[in-house]
């Protein structure tokens, strides 16, 4: 019976390592600059498009994933953008705003309706 148990998870993790990543999408069009008000950002995404890192203007760098093309995950700050289609605003759930140019005031002028 152990034996039994042994072949099945093993089958089991195998096989979890030859399905794609299902849970997770690719990200494309997002790195470089980015502004957050004036604050400049910089994005670079690595691992074929499945992560993202994020460096501010003091150079505090923080990492992140993608859940679709469309939509990323910053897990330090526990926040998801959703991705305007042209790839010119991030839109945080927390209300936030992430630009391709510098802006004042809450929200950027830009902003799709």
């Amino acid at each position: 019976m152990k034996y039994v148990v042994t072949v099945i998870v093993f089958a089991i993790m195998a096989t979890s390592l030859l399905v794609p990543q299902t849970s997770w999408s690719q990200v494309q069009g997002i790195d470089g600059t980015w502004y957050f008000g004036e604050k400049p950002l910089s994005i670079e995404i690595y691992d074929s498009g499945w992560r993202f890192s994020v460096t501010d203007e003091s150079g505090h760098k923080t990492h992140g994933k993608s859940f679709n093309p469309a939509v990323i995950y910053l897990p330090h700050e526990n926040i998801t953008g959703h991705i305007e289609e042209e790839a010119t605003i991030i839109e945080w759930s927390d209300g936030t705003y992430w630009s391709r140019e510098a802006f004042t005031g809450s929200e950027p002028p830009n902003l799709p309706e």
